[in-house]
């Protein structure tokens, strides 16, 4: 997809409707195309051409947005990055990327960090005051000499995205998807979902993930609107959506838990909402009942993939939402899938497996990491190290990374398995589960639980409600009662810090 080409027309086509609101204010077709041409302008000043390297580091916003087009327009390389990355961890991946200009905010804490990079050439911010030599955004937007037009001409396996990894398990790996790549979002959801030009798309995740570069896609080739969050606060959230009449959107589970728990949420007219996709991890079962029985007239689906695929791998389509609830979904088109065991060998319907993938939705590869590239793609497959088993409907459910599963006396624990029956017991909030090593049985299992305001609860008692629902071998025989359970920023339980003991405290649970 030419980005930077679809926007102009589109913008020819519905030059007025809205293409983006955020907070109170809205910005039609034409005027963020005419924006994100005068972005584009801006660049070229810095010598910047096609296949150069544009680091974006924005929170949610209408720059954001804006800015993302204007990159595309030149058919320069977005990198955009978030905003919680500190000096010490940024400047390896600017360094890596080769980032000739960055555009950021004035509130970015680590804005000192650029001048020790030597590939950048130049420095646009957004807000307050600026440095000499740093160009204003507010400023570029306003420029009319800034506003001829631009048509480049784009490759489909150009680069488009460089998608930097949040690097909790080592340094950040900088994921390469190319414009061929951008077309497979859209075409996902406009065959699983139905969706078209009057829906209206809500973004309640960082923009700076995939979640940016794909939902500001699909608002432009279909013609909808985006609507953007810029806190989580749940009420907030649930207050734009009546508002904007937004028809769907896509969240992490601790967005869903807090919507659930907003005080009457009933007041909140969110009837246009057509339905909601859960990605980012296992979702517990519990959760995705609980929202349909909160939301009765919404489908509530769930979705499975990974940066490195663009992102889907597997989406369950509406019709199916109530059927194959806590299933990830089945192949998106053109993914072709396979469950493979420790052997390499493809593993029956109903029995657990690697998954692996194959189709145009895989990444070019690691950026500088050939090594690394061929760790994950073996003659065209990418190996996700998720472990998932078919039913014989081709519907898929995931039980968990290779790394995070238990071995128990030579017997195989998959942790979402025991979370689940966890998070079922009343008085849990919530669950993780992880592998503690032990001289006779290898590993053994721990649980860390968060319980619920006001409630007590022994683990005595919760060893013996496990015992009733578990093999003996599935029986966490270390219990912990922490305040909350460490997630990452998109929602997946972060399992080493619950190896740390020193974390947990709580007064909850006896």
């Amino acid at each position: 997809m030419n980005v930077g080409r679809v926007l102009s027309e589109t913008a020819q086509r519905l030059p007025h409707k809205p293409a983006v609101v955020f907070r109170d204010e809205k910005i039609g077709f034409s005027g963020l195309d005419l924006m994100a041409t005068r972005v584009a302008n801006k660049l070229r000043t810095f010598n910047i051409k096609k296949g150069d390297h544009i680091a974006i580091i924005l929170p949610n916003s209408f720059q954001w947005v804006v800015v993302y087009f204007g990159v595309m327009k030149l058919g320069a390389v977005a990198v955009p990055l978030d905003l919680r990355f500190k000096g010490e961890e940024l400047s390896p991946i600017l360094t890596d990327a080769q980032v000739k200009v960055v555009i950021t905010t004035a509130l970015y804490q680590s804005y000192d960090v650029f001048s020790k990079v030597e590939s950048i050439e130049g420095i646009i911010v957004a807000g307050g005051k600026v440095a000499d030599g740093v160009a204003r955004y507010e400023e570029v937007i306003r420029d009319e000499s800034l506003s001829s037009e631009i048509m480049v001409d784009i490759k489909e396996d150009e680069d488009a995205l460089y998608l930097y990894t949040s690097g909790t398990t080592g340094k950040p790996k900088g994921v390469v998807l190319s414009f061929s790549n951008l077309d497979f979002f859209p075409e996902v959801l406009s065959k699983f979902c139905n969706t078209s030009e009057s829906d209206v798309l809500g973004c309640p995740l960082p923009m700076s993930h995939i979640s940016g570069p794909i939902v500001c896609n699909e608002t432009v080739l279909r013609g909808s609107t985006l609507c953007i969050f810029d806190q989580l606060r749940p009420d907030k959230i649930l207050a734009a959506m009546e508002k904007y009449q937004v028809s769907y959107f896509f969240g992490v589970p601790p967005i869903f838990e807090a919507l659930l728990h907003v005080p009457h949420r009933e007041r909140f007219d969110i009837s246009n909402l057509r339905f909601v996709s859960m990605m980012g991890t296992s979702i517990p079962l519990d959760l995705l009942k609980k929202f349909k029985m909160a939301f009765p007239s919404l489908a509530v689906i769930q979705g499975y993939g990974l940066t490195e695929t663009s992102p889907l791998i597997t989406l369950v389509p509406l019709e199916y939402e109530q059927q194959k609830m806590g299933s990830i979904g089945r192949a998106v088109p053109h993914a072709e899938i396979k469950l493979l065991d420790e052997k390499g060998e493809e593993v029956p319907v109903g029995e657990v497996g690697e998954l692996v993938v194959k189709g145009p939705m895989v990444m070019k590869g690691y950026h500088n990491d050939p090594e690394g590239t061929q760790e994950r793609i073996k003659d065209g497959w990418f190996y996700t190290s998720d472990l998932c088993r078919k039913d014989g409907d081709g519907f898929y459910y995931h039980l968990g990374r290779r790394d995070d599963m238990i071995n128990v006396g030579g017997l195989n624990v998959y942790p979402a398995e025991v979370e689940q029956v966890l998070r079922e017991h009343p008085l849990l909030k919530e669950a993780g589960v992880v592998g503690i090593p032990d001289r006779d049985r290898g590993e053994i299992i721990k649980a860390a639980l968060v319980v619920k305001p006001g409630s007590k609860i022994t683990k005595k008692e919760i060893i013996s409600y496990c015992r009733q629902k578990l093999a003996n071998f599935k029986v966490p025989k270390i219990v912990e009662f922490w305040d909350e359970i460490p997630k990452s920023s998109m929602g997946k339980i972060a399992r080493k810090e619950l190896i740390d003991r020193k974390k947990f405290i709580s007064s909850s649970a006896i």
